[in-house]
């Protein structure tokens, strides 16, 4: 970095050694900025980055302002910014592992939260800024013995907007408003965007939440179904528990937990993550309350597809195999293009036996979306209960093209060639 000492060279002189070394800072800048985006990409981030190189006029009139500060001709000082670099995050949440990312690799100079001096009645914004020392395998690629300092800001995308906004009002202009009508829309500015900051980490947290009880709620389901269409092939009896040990596993791993509080004035969004934690938890009685709570409040048609379909693998899980079939036929006619109802409407009808109407659904549903392995597996099994062996045989091998490891699809196989051969 340039350090000055009083009395200030000749402007030209300054600007044509700074301009000189500009372009390697550009390098450098680039350099480093890939490696911390590399280490972003680990961490499953992709934020945006900024950088710039400070021109030589903000330099300057930044060196002329710390000049005056200077008690004596003596003094020295640094101009740590010369290289700057912002790493822009969608949410709050990034901001934080995107912090512990940075401390964790990078030597720290300074650590600085600005905006959180201000009252609520201010409009500075919050972000956070480091002073780092640009590591030395990167300043050695260019053959730089110096130390070099880069400051390194992060933001929300608001924040950033904020920044941007504030230093063409505020700080290019040296404003600073008297009048307090204009503070006051500064500041509610300033309010709303932090609250809408807010809102959107507290919209992604409970996306987070429900897509994980979602996932856990499908593939408890999927295995249930797996084990119950399995059990009905001769050759793979042995290799599944029974149906009656898996409703006794979930019956009493249900009976050890505690009951939900089901609020009905709570809106729908609270109501399907805890209608979905009953689910989870193998509370399947109190997960089709809930169910049936939402569908009495009477959303659009759309929502209540997907609640027939939730409140439908309930009931199965419950093997009330009748109230899932109905659910499942309900939200098929509030949206007819679902292959999961149809999927799971198929199910139902291959355990009770309804094979044609099973074959029916799984047409239905593979001509929404062919690539789906449980669907081509399943109906599978049917043609091999309806005698039909090439067709059962051709889905085998569609299957396994999906899913080439599958065991069960393997097992499936080779038992429909053994009755072709026969």
């Amino acid at each position: 970095m340039f350090s000055v000492t009083q009395p200030i060279p000749n402007r030209k002189v300054l600007q044509k050694q700074y301009e000189a070394k500009c372009l390697m800072y550009e390098r450098i800048l680039y350099d480093l900025q890939q490696s911390i985006r590399l280490d972003l990409n680990q961490i499953e981030l992709s934020p945006t980055i900024k950088t710039r190189v400070k021109a030589f006029g903000s330099y300057y009139k930044k060196l002329l302002k710390l000049q005056k500060k200077l008690k004596s001709q003596q003094e020295d000082f640094l101009i740590y910014d010369v290289l700057g670099l912002r790493i822009i995050c969608p949410f709050l949440d990034d901001l934080k592992s995107v912090e512990i990312l940075i401390k964790g690799k990078y030597h720290i100079v300074e650590i600085e939260h600005k905006g959180k001096q201000h009252s609520f009645k201010e409009f500075g914004y919050e972000s956070i800024h480091f002073l780092i020392e640009v590591p030395a395998d990167i300043l050695s690629h260019f053959h730089v013995e110096e130390s070099l300092i880069c400051e390194i800001q992060l933001s929300t995308i608001l924040q950033d907007a904020w920044s941007e906004v504030e230093h063409e009002l505020v700080y290019k202009v040296n404003f600073s408003p008297f009048d307090e009508p204009l503070k006051r829309k500064l500041a509610a500015l300033n309010a709303t965007l932090t609250l809408s900051d807010t809102l959107f980490q507290e919209i992604r947290d409970y996306q987070r939440q429900l897509q994980s009880e979602l996932k856990k709620r499908r593939e408890t389901f999927a295995k249930k179904m797996q084990t119950t269409i399995d059990s009905m092939v001769p050759s793979m009896l042995e290799d599944s528990p029974s149906e009656k040990k898996l409703q006794d596993i979930e019956t009493k791993a249900g009976d050890a937990r505690g009951s939900l509080y089901t609020n009905v004035t709570e809106n729908i969004d609270d109501l399907l993550l805890k209608a979905l934690a009953a689910h989870n938890t193998k509370q399947f009685k109190k997960a089709i309350e809930i169910y049936t709570s939402i569908l009495n409040l009477k959303p659009g048609e759309y929502i209540q597809s997907l609640i027939y379909i939730h409140r439908g693998m309930a009931y199965f899980s419950e093997s009330n195999y009748d109230q899932a079939l109905e659910d499942f036929s309900k939200s098929l006619e509030l949206n007819y293009e679902n292959w999961r109802a149809f999927y799971y409407r198929a199910v139902i009808h291959q355990i009770m036996k309804n094979y044609p109407e099973a074959l029916e659904d799984f047409n239905q549903c593979l001509h929404l979306d062919p690539y789906q392995f449980d669907s081509l597996y399943s109906r599978a099994t049917v043609c091999f209960h309806l005698g039909d062996y090439p067709k059962a045989l051709a889905d085998c091998e569609q299957a396994l093209n999906i899913e080439p490891e599958s065991c069960r699809a393997q097992k499936l196989r080779e038992l429909v060639k053994s009755c072709i051969t026969l």
